[in-house]
């Protein structure tokens, strides 16, 4: 059994040059590619499959929800296709009014997936694998092995395929869709989560699946399956922190989709439980937060971007846009060091921009300030010395470049941000392609935010 994928190559710089996603490439295990799917139909098609998925299953997954012995009484809501994120997507529509406080939905621990469970089935074999793999070689054996015979038959049967009747994380896309998010950091995190994707699979063909073919079949545990139950992983499961600890997925609770500001879900002795955040009408798609999320991360592991995200964020690089030159450019980086913490290279660091100055200008304005020094200043003793507010000549510099490094990152997009809006507004894209314009747009409107803001703070100081 070999995999028929291919690592794949950036097409633009390195790794180091996307790194500052691909770090969360490396956290998030199991992301890849499913090559083939078919995008000509694709509005229509994922119209059409989201209603079969309601329609079908939503009756048949309640009456197993209650069959599980499961209490049902709080829950008031129904899914139903949406499309407030992505076509083909379905959500959480509210029965009865809602109040803040009050269960959008929730599940036991008994109806939980997780590694606990693929330890209770195959035991010490997959004691050594990481929770993300050992969840997604259960989803393959319930949804596959089991069949119509495993207790979560029903619920995988309310689940996306990825071939075509939703969009998918952008580490499903094909080589030309991500060519579409030249420009984004996520185009890098793509394309390391397929390549982690690929790793994996050929570490698991050479030991446990080599190991025990009769628990792992080679005709059922494939590349394709095992993409798929991934993919599930990636954009349904929910862990108790950032590094997802104690991963599960959580049937009908993983149905709700993310809207910034809602409450996020809640852990508790007997399963999951979603609350609501606010008042909720009949008829209201329901919400919880996936986390702060920039709609980088959120386009590569959920596939959608939220244009109105509070918590979008673009990274700049030392060496590429911001530039470390003379005079003292070894004590110059001998001074940002001071300011990173230990082990992080300060010739490589990477800087985070945010909708709020203030949320980046703590870390980001000293070095700023170090980098912007001249002779007139000469060599400060300590980093220290220039967290505090400086003299205007040099706070003056210190935002003028600021500048100058954003619109070396903006020039790293294929095209303008009036050019995006144009063609998104013109329509006739493919869903993936609007998707990847989408973030386009969102990062460039960041940039050209916070170029402002530089622009602003460079005349205020200078006016001074």
């Amino acid at each position: 059994r070999a995999s028929s994928r291919k690592r794949r190559r950036l097409g633009r710089g390195s790794l180091r040059r996307w790194g500052a996603l691909v770090a969360v490439a490396a956290t998030l295990f199991g992301h890849a590619a499913f090559v083939g799917v078919g995008k000509p139909s694709w509005p229509s098609m994922l119209s059409r499959c989201a209603k079969e998925r309601s329609s079908t299953s939503w009756a048949e997954m309640f009456e197993w929800v209650k069959g599980t012995g499961m209490d049902t009484s709080d829950i008031q809501v129904e899914v139903a296709p949406v499309d407030d994120l992505a076509r083909g997507e379905l959500g959480l529509i509210t029965k009865a009014p809602l109040v803040p406080g009050d269960i959008l939905a929730w599940a036991p621990t008994a109806l939980l997936l997780s590694k606990d469970k693929a330890l209770n089935l195959w035991g010490a074999v997959i004691q050594d694998l990481s929770e993300r793999l050992a969840l997604a070689l259960l989803l393959i054996h319930e949804r596959y092995v089991e069949a119509e015979a495993s207790k979560w038959h029903t619920y995988m049967g309310s689940l996306p395929e990825f071939n075509g009747d939703v969009s998918g994380p952008s580490f499903l896309w094909e080589d030309e869709e991500l060519d579409m998010l030249q420009g984004s950091d996520c185009y890098g995190a793509s394309v390391g989560m397929f390549n982690t994707m690929v790793d994996e699979f050929s570490l698991l063909n050479a030991t446990v699946f080599a190991e025990h073919p009769e628990s792992f079949p080679a005709d059922i545990f494939t590349f394709d399956s095992f993409t798929w139950a991934v993919a599930t992983v990636a954009s349904r499961a929910y862990g108790d922190d950032a590094e997802g600890t104690y991963l599960s997925i959580a049937p009908l609770v993983d149905f709700l989709n993310h809207k910034a500001g809602s409450l996020q879900l809640t852990r508790f002795g007997n399963g999951i439980v979603a609350y609501a955040h606010k008042h909720y009408d009949v008829g209201e798609q329901v919400w919880v937060s996936y986390g702060g999320k920039s709609n980088a991360e959120i386009l590569s592991q959920y596939g959608f971007v939220d244009i109105d995200n509070a918590q979008e964020a673009v990274y700049l690089r030392m060496g590429e846009h911001l530039l470390i030159e003379e005079p003292f450019a070894e004590k110059k980086l001998e001074l940002i060091g001071e300011l990173l913490d230990e082990g992080i290279d300060p010739a490589t660091s990477i800087y985070k921009l945010t909708r709020r100055p203030r949320d980046w200008e703590a870390m980001l304005l000293p070095t700023l300030r170090i980098l912007s020094l001249s002779l007139e200043d000469g060599e400060p003793a300590s980093a220290r010395d220039l967290v505090p507010q400086q003299h205007p000549r040099l706070e003056g510099a210190a935002f003028a470049r600021l500048k100058d490094a954003i619109a070396r990152r903006t020039a790293e997009y294929p095209a303008t941000l009036k050019e995006d809006r144009a063609t998104l507004a013109a329509g006739g894209l493919s869903e993936r392609n609007a998707l990847a314009l989408e973030l386009r747009i969102s990062e460039q409107e960041l940039l050209e935010l916070t170029a402002d803001y530089a622009g602003q703070q460079v005349a205020l100081v200078r006016g001074s």
